[in-house]
């Protein structure tokens, strides 16, 4: 069976329900090593490549702005549709918890501070990463990021003060 390394951007709704059912319910939209990100990495390894992915995923919440988490999946290939010739994006089906590899957090998420993301065009975001085994703690950290940013104003995030 071949596996295709995926990030899925999840919500703290999708990560509860991995939680109970043990079931990342699809089809979800992911970021994977496709010939799109290969063609915009030349020279990358795989490595690397993996991290760009994992990158695309992340800024993608940023802008959202919704905590930046991912499931880092090991899909059967089977299980994956993949992107149109131009796009970043596939599409994979129901996963099951064993396949879920890690979880990937924000420092938006870990700390609790949606400021912290700011403005990312120059540089990568930070993340760190947790065994599935940490899911229920990983699940407060983003309920809590989520009551974060829900609570934040626009104009108290530092990002949209006007500078003196």
């Amino acid at each position: 069976m071949t596996t295709v390394r995926c990030y899925v951007p999840v919500t703290g709704d999708q990560l509860a329900a991995l939680a109970q059912d043990r079931r990342l319910t699809g089809p979800v939209r992911a970021t994977a090593v496709t010939e799109v990100l290969r063609a915009l990495e030349p020279g990358a390894d795989g490595d690397e490549l993996e991290y760009a992915a994992a990158q695309v995923a992340a800024e993608d919440l940023v802008r959202s702005g919704a905590p930046v988490v991912l499931a880092a999946v090991d899909a059967d290939a089977g299980l994956v549709t993949a992107a149109p010739a131009d796009d970043l994006w596939i599409e994979v089906a129901s996963v099951d918890l064993p396949r879920v590899a890690a979880l990937h957090l924000g420092d938006d998420v870990v700390t609790g501070d949606p400021s912290l993301l700011g403005d990312h065009d120059a540089e990568d975001i930070e993340l760190s990463w947790f065994d599935t085994t940490e899911l229920g703690h990983v699940l407060e950290l983003v309920r809590r990021a989520e009551h974060a940013g829900r609570d934040a104003a626009p104009a108290e995030r530092p990002t949209d003060r006007p500078t003196d």
